[in-house]
């Protein structure tokens, strides 16, 4: 069970993770999309999504996996096996959760919780 449990939090960690870089790195490239005509920075766009994320997805699942599975394992020692593993989980996701409200909504989410705004946002 603990192994299973174990696997998809990484698993889901390393997903959110590595979505959240890529989304970042498109957001920069389309960003620049009117300073160029349009069929000109389509190949150029093309290219540097090519030659940046090739070599990032072959890297950046390992990594990220491991950072997760060591992010997780930290919680084993700090409050138990399963607790500790479901207490880091739901850190991560927070973590995670206020990468992805910054870049898509540009919303501080420890701004609303210092304010006391953060479950009215809801």
């Amino acid at each position: 069970m603990y192994g299973r449990m174990f696997k998809f939090f990484v698993t889901t960690l390393t997903l959110l993770a590595a979505n959240l870089l890529t989304t970042y790195i498109s957001d920069i490239l389309v960003s620049h999309k009117y300073d160029i005509k349009p069929l000109r920075f389509t190949l150029i766009s093309m290219g540097v999504i090519i030659l940046v994320f090739y070599p990032l997805f072959m890297k950046l699942e390992d990594l990220l996996n491991l950072i997760s599975k060591k992010f997780i394992k930290a919680g084993h020692s700090i409050a138990g096996k399963y607790v500790g593993l479901v207490i880091m989980f739901l850190v991560g996701l927070v973590i995670l959760m206020y990468f992805y409200a910054k870049m898509w909504y540009n919303i501080d989410i420890l701004k609303l919780l210092f304010q006391g705004r953060f479950f009215k946002s809801f």
